[in-house]
């Protein structure tokens, strides 16, 4: 039905926008953002992602990328990101004229100006020292010795700083610190993840040479992980420490029990309280807004594998399977084999503590103080909503805060409607031609190894979404059968999985982990040997499905399936 003029003089901005037969509905533009090709991704970002959390990923990506190409001889500029009617895309971005729409060259073409453009010969001389000098191992411990100890300090510090005690200025200058830690985090996040992919994409790269499967290449990796595991470690120290004294129901009542327990608990929340668990966004809650999960771990400290016995029993696995491989090799092979497995092995440790530390701690951080905002903008009746803080810029909300112009609440509550509407759509899986990679071997030696080890990881992390209904890659050699628990975040999950259930989700972030533990199995639509519920399903032991189309609309709640890694497959099953 048509809404009249003084139907609409009377509503809220909030209703206005709700009925604007501008409002993109039923039609968006899908344009592609910037020359290329733009490929979606859809294991990170929910469509209606805070503004926030979209410029620190565009500028984080864009910088980072190319300081990690740059430093290690990437056939690439680097990576860009853009986020498209909310939804996540991103562009490989050629070394050369990547601002403008230019179709690849012929082969021979190409073939000839990558040996003679200073450009291309200058980072084929980069790349090739960095493959000889394995030059990915200064940056480990550039992150062990420099950036770790700062970011950690830097969070621990600012977490002591309560935005409740301040007033709107000092609120104003916090928030311009975290923002501009979390851009800064976020930039140092995306440079090292090409160093601490590069290795296992290497590892992957020469192992396909030597007729090796990927997915038991992999499992070499495994136990390979302690942040992975880290945080059950410690609250399964707490749970032994008071077992029998609870159910506690409140931290307090577990601090109470005795100066040691208070100190765990003290140094857990510290530690992992204020980071971005259930997902990425600025918008997903850290752990001290769940407080239940943390109870929940301390209360059952029998419930799933005992985390020290599992990390054991993942690095006995892991050696294991590289053990297995090795025997496949020919004897001149094997020593660089070794060498390969143990630098892929060191720097995959260092991808699963990159995220957590240099941007989910940040950006808790960050959305506390946001949170602190919203509340006293509310009260100002600045905004309308809470929620509407998520669709300010950092600039807009430091403004409001010191008390000068900013956007008004109509149109604020006008971006927040068309931020929920963009979660109704299905986005396209590519923006602009799809174009085939160049072939590798237009390229000098050393570029077209990394041009390689680029194309293997991006698989890796997000698969393409062609795969056969309900049919992905497997990790692990064991089928299971269990029953189907197709949840939709991870409270639901923790409220209705029971022991050996099958967990089915679009994808899974680290809150999974507390129902993982007692997990049969994990299958996910989304997703590749390298995104979360891969490394969760090798570093608890559990058979895994990535990136299995299809899983989460198609399976049904409740039924019994069996999960086949080897095979790759997930189907229903009559009881028996």
């Amino acid at each position: 039905m048509a809404t009249n003029t003084e139907d609409r003089e009377s509503m809220t901005p909030m209703e206005r926008a709700a009925t604007d037969p501008t409002a993109p509905r039923a039609g968006l533009d899908w344009s592609k953002p910037g020359p290329g090709t733009w490929r979606l991704d859809k294991s990170h970002f929910e469509p209606d992602c805070a503004r926030l959390t979209q410029r620190a990923i565009v500028r984080g990506m864009e910088a980072g990328m190319a300081q990690g190409f740059e430093r290690m001889g990437g056939p690439l500029r680097g990576l860009e990101a853009a986020f498209v009617n909310g939804n996540f895309y991103i562009r490989m971005v050629p070394l050369l004229a990547g601002d403008r729409d230019l179709p690849m060259p012929p082969a021979p073409i190409l073939w000839l100006a990558t040996r003679l453009h200073p450009a291309f010969r200058k980072r084929n001389a980069v790349a090739a020292e960095a493959l000889d000098g394995r030059l990915w191992n200064e940056e480990l411990r550039d992150w062990q010795t420099i950036h770790r100890p700062y970011l950690t300090e830097t969070c621990t510090r600012l977490a002591t700083r309560d935005p409740a005690t301040m007033d709107n200025a000092g609120l104003a200058r916090h928030l311009q610190e975290l923002i501009a830690l979390v851009e800064h985090g976020t930039t140092l996040h995306f440079r090292l993840h090409v160093s601490d992919l590069g290795p296992i994409g290497l590892l992957l790269v020469r192992s396909r040479e030597w007729g090796l499967d990927k997915v038991e290449v992999m499992a070499t990796l495994t136990g390979s992980s302690p942040a992975t595991t880290a945080p059950r470690v410690a609250l399964a120290t707490i749970g032994r420490l008071v077992d029998g004294l609870g159910p506690f129901t409140t931290l307090d009542q577990v601090r109470a029990v005795s100066a040691e327990v208070s100190g765990l608990v003290d140094s857990f929340v510290e530690r992992y309280g204020w980071r971005l668990t259930t997902g990425y966004d600025l918008q997903d809650l850290t752990l001290n807004e769940m407080p239940e999960l943390i109870l929940q771990a301390i209360n059952t400290p029998g419930a799933g594998p005992d985390p020290v016995e599992m990390e054991a029993s993942a690095r006995a696995a892991g050696d294991a399977s590289a053990a297995d491989l090795r025997t496949r090799l020919a004897p001149a092979d094997r020593a660089e084999f070794d060498q390969l497995v143990a630098d892929a092995r060191a720097l995959y440790g260092l991808r699963d503590e990159n995220g957590p530390i240099t941007y989910q701690w940040p950006a808790g951080l960050l959305r506390r103080a946001l949170l602190e905002a919203a509340e006293r903008l509310v009260a100002d009746e600045r905004i309308l909503d809470e929620r509407h803080v998520f669709d300010l810029e950092g600039e807009e909300l430091v403004a409001m805060l010191q008390g000068r112009g900013s956007p008004s609440p109509g149109l604020l509550a006008e971006r927040y409607a068309e931020r929920q509407a963009w979660t109704g759509h299905t986005a396209p899986a590519v923006l602009g031609p799809d174009v085939d990679d160049p072939p590798l071997w237009t390229m000098p030696p050393a570029l077209a190894r990394t041009m390689d080890v680029v194309l293997t990881v991006l698989d890796l992390i997000e698969r393409d979404g062609t795969s056969p209904m309900l049919e992905g890659v497997g990790i692990g050699t064991e089928a299971h059968v269990g029953r189907a628990r197709v949840v939709t975040d991870e409270m639901d999950a923790l409220a209705r999985m029971e022991p050996g259930d099958v967990l089915v989700a679009p994808f899974t972030v680290p809150t999974y982990n507390a129902a993982l533990a007692t997990a049969g199995a994990v299958v996910v639509d989304n997703g590749g040997l390298l995104c979360h519920a891969a490394v969760i399903a090798r570093e608890y032991g559990i058979p895994g499905l990535v990136g299995v189309a299809g899983a989460t609309a198609n399976i049904t709640d409740g039924a019994m399936v069996r999960v086949d890694p080897v095979r790759g497959t997930i189907r229903e099953i009559e009881p028996a």
